[in-house]
């Protein structure tokens, strides 16, 4: 007995996931960019969970204004400025003696000789958005100086300053571990729920197949509890809905460490002390993406799902899952922040018994439960019903394994093939997925589309496709892409001014994603599933003046469904730099000689994605 369990430590250990150790990153080495030497409160931190993404640094709150002054946080040289209409929008490099780069994001304006710069450059290159790269020559900067103004810019949800730490390899690092003095927590992590998932086609949770959650109770003193009592078998999967809280900001903010342990054994450790860029989407396979984009639940998976490379966790031989096995099982959840306070939720599972199951309200129908890679059919008859399965070359006969005296169970495991039809006590029941995708076998041809999902997929995916003329349903927006779908939708027909036509995703305002014709059939390109239609659009994009002057020039621009594409400006028939922002819409002049005042015949050009556009023409004469 003993060498057994010396042989199945060996095991645990030979299949750790590499993770990041414990670093020792250089304290005292940078100072805070905003408001150095005083507290800072925070709005988002390393780790918080974000679209596609962990977040990446720190988001330093302004006080809801823009224009703080903002400080480069140690000596070196300016290595990049890259402007950009959504992300980071104005965005500020510097490169440090020591290897690490620093990142300020959301910027309103650089320092007057940096922006300088930027504004010969943008008007070399005719054009706003840009990235330019530094030689360190260039532009060195002192610790402590002022290298811009924060702001708003880019895909930011109000005024602050987005900090980043980054290696020489471009991982980036919790800034919370380089000893800021303003950086303070006493909070504690907040744990809401947890989720209990049957991973394996025997597994059941209190009698049933599926996802359940389970409402926790805080104690006190960091402790957590789950009153009700829990009985399960087979192969459980542990999610968790937590959080971070500061003691000076109302922000929801990621979490550091999550461990779990399974009868005093390491099941799950994950560990955010640092991402790399390269399988930064991953981040959809470590949530529950599909809770995420349904309810808006940022919900940490306690185990690695298939596809997922990210180098944060530690794990079991199961990768994270576990085995019920014994009469009686201890779960062990701990989660820390970036400053070591840390809660704990502890409870039991009990191994199921048909005499411990607890009361179930019987299904008023047959229904069919898809979980993972899971096809579930409940039964309401107390008693077992014969199932048939038609797959395309045989019939298969099955009875419903009675799993209590209220409801009854089958469940089939769809990587052993999909049923082309289901069948319960000869009544025919609907299948949710109609075709597998294999990440091996990743190309999928219909009738009327075809799919290539060759740089899409994490893993195998389940999925309901629909199409016809009008509509083309690809599943739903619940599974993750980790690159672009290509699709080529064929249509019946003539297509009609096919330039206007593009394709959209059919959301309550729909998402344009474009296309490109060949005869009657579109191939676009997309990074998620949905619901996908061809919408026309023949209205140009609406321009209305705000201030124009021989000092400023400002206009707000608008498009109903396409969507902007290109916006030119030119004054005395000479290209002029036109500043954008998206959020409100605003485009605005900036001089290439300030000295100079505006004027002449100015034409604002504003094109949509389907080629319509508007224009706006006047002059300006110069005040006296």
């Amino acid at each position: 007995m003993k060498k057994y369990n010396l042989f199945f430590l060996y095991l645990f250990f030979i299949n750790l996931t590499n993770i990041s150790a414990q670093e020792n990153f250089p304290k005292g080495y940078f100072i805070m960019p905003i408001n150095p030497g005083m507290p800072v409160s925070l709005s988002g931190a390393f780790g918080d969970i974000r679209t596609n993404h962990f977040h990446a640094g720190l988001d330093i709150r302004t006080g809801g204004v823009e224009g703080k002054n903002v400080y480069a946080a140690a000596e070196g040289y300016i290595s990049r400025i890259k402007i950009q209409n959504g992300g980071y929008g104005n965005c500020l490099y510097i490169t440090h003696p020591n290897g690490y780069t620093t990142v300020y994001a959301h910027l309103k304006v650089l320092s007057d000789t940096l922006q300088k710069y930027l504004t010969e450059q943008q008007y070399l290159q005719e054009k706003w958005e840009i990235d330019l790269n530094l030689e360190a020559s260039q532009f060195q900067v002192r610790k402590g100086e002022i290298v811009a103004l924060s702001g708003n810019t880019g895909g930011s949800g109000g005024p602050h300053l987005h900090f980043e730490i980054r290696d020489q390899n471009e991982d980036i690092l919790d800034p919370s571990q380089f000893g800021f003095y303003e950086l303070r927590d006493s909070a504690l992590p907040i744990i809401e729920f947890i989720t209990l998932k049957t991973m394996s086609t025997d597994a059941r949770i209190n009698g049933r197949f599926g996802s359940f959650n389970f409402p926790v109770i805080k104690l006190g003193n960091g402790l957590y509890k789950i009153s009700q009592k829990i009985s399960a078998k087979g192969t459980l999967g542990l999610e968790v809905l937590t959080y971070d809280k500061t003691s000076n900001s109302p922000f929801r903010q990621g979490v550091n460490e999550i461990d779990l342990k399974v009868n005093g054994t390491k099941s799950f450790l994950f560990k955010a002390n640092r991402f790399a860029f390269f399988n930064k989407l991953d981040m959809n396979c470590h949530v529950n993406y599909e809770k995420m984009n349904i309810k808006g639940q940022k919900i940490h998976k306690c185990y690695v799902s298939d596809g997922n490379t990210l180098n944060n966790y530690q794990t079991n031989s199961q990768n994270g899952l576990f085995t019920i096995e014994k009469d009686f099982n201890t779960i062990d959840l701990r989660i820390s922040d970036s400053f070591g306070n840390n809660v704990g939720l502890y409870f039991d599972i009990y191994k199921e018994s048909d005499g411990d199951l607890p009361e179930i309200k019987p299904t008023d129908r047959t229904r069919t439960v898809l979980l993972e890679n899971f096809l579930a059919i409940e039964s309401p008859y107390f008693n077992p019903k014969p199932v048939k399965i038609v797959y395309a070359n045989e019939e298969r006969n099955l009875e419903l394994l009675a799993d209590s005296g209220k409801v009854v169970t089958y469940v089939i495991d769809l990587k052993y093939g999909l049923p082309s039809q289901l069948f319960v006590d000869n009544q025919y029941v609907d299948i949710p997925v109609n075709v597998i995708l294999k990440k091996d076998k990743p190309i999928l041809n219909l009738s009327n589309a075809n799919f290539d999902m060759s740089k899409a997929l994490y893993a195998d995916n389940y999925l309901k496709v629909i199409s016809d003329d009008y509509r083309l349903d690809f599943h739903s927006d619940i599974v993750p892409l980790k690159g672009l779908a290509e699709v080529n939708w064929r249509k019946s027909g003539t297509i009609s001014y096919p330039d206007k036509l593009k394709v959209y995703i059919n959301e309550k305002k729909p998402k344009y994603l474009g296309g490109t014709w060949t005869q009657n059939a579109i191939q676009f390109k997309t990074k998620e599933y949905g619901s996908f239609v061809t919408l026309y659009d023949f209205n140009p994009p609406y321009i209305s003046p705000r201030v124009i002057n021989d000092k400023t020039i400002s206009l707000r621009i608008s498009d109903d469904i396409s969507g902007i594409a290109k916006i030119e400006a030119f004054l005395e028939d000479k290209w002029l730099l036109m500043n954008f922002e998206y959020k409100s819409g605003l485009i605005w002049a900036e001089k290439r000689d300030v000295s100079k005042p505006f004027e002449g015949n100015l034409v604002v050009n504003i094109t949509d994605n389907c080629g319509n556009t508007q224009t706006y023409t006047t002059y300006i004469t110069p005040k006296i």
